[in-house]
């Protein structure tokens, strides 16, 4: 079982509006590890995101990368939402979800560790982890940062 959990792209600045769109920067880093991940053929069976504009922005552009046709939008993945309630009704395996900070950090490290304050990981825009069951035990099997655009 894999799961995918990724920071929306870098989004434009807030100005008295929460649904900000992906910046132009944002939108190259988005694609740039989309890219990377179809060269090392990832394949998904569905990607959600949070709703908000900056989430399904991103959510798409891996879609239409990596060619995946379900990409919805989830309830329960804003920043401050509640980490147990989301994790309750998580289910699918293969799937890539499109969120935002603290709540990613939070339910990685509650998936991890038990403890959504645990500090596993640290997410970046456009980051891509990836959570691995085996058996019983959760781990993380890569982390792919926007980084690795700069030596492509």
């Amino acid at each position: 079982m894999a799961l995918y959990f990724v920071q929306h792209g870098v989004a434009l600045l807030k100005e008295g509006c929460s649904e900000r769109s992906l910046s132009l920067d944002g939108e190259t880093s988005v694609v740039c590890v989309a890219n990377h991940l179809k060269q090392h053929g990832l394949v998904l069976s569905g990607i959600c995101h949070s709703g908000k504009l900056r989430a399904r922005q991103t959510a798409e552009i891996f879609a239409q990368i990596l060619t995946v046709k379900t990409v919805t939008a989830l309830a329960g993945m804003n920043p401050t939402d509640d980490v147990a309630a989301f994790l309750k009704n998580l289910e699918g395996d293969d799937i890539m979800f499109v969120g935002h900070l603290p709540h990613l950090e939070k339910v990685v490290s509650y998936i991890l560790t038990g403890r959504e304050n645990a500090a596993v990981v640290k997410f970046t825009n456009s980051t891509v982890v990836c959570i691995e069951k085996v058996e019983a035990e959760f781990y993380i099997d890569w982390i792919l940062s926007p980084a690795i655009c700069q030596f492509e």
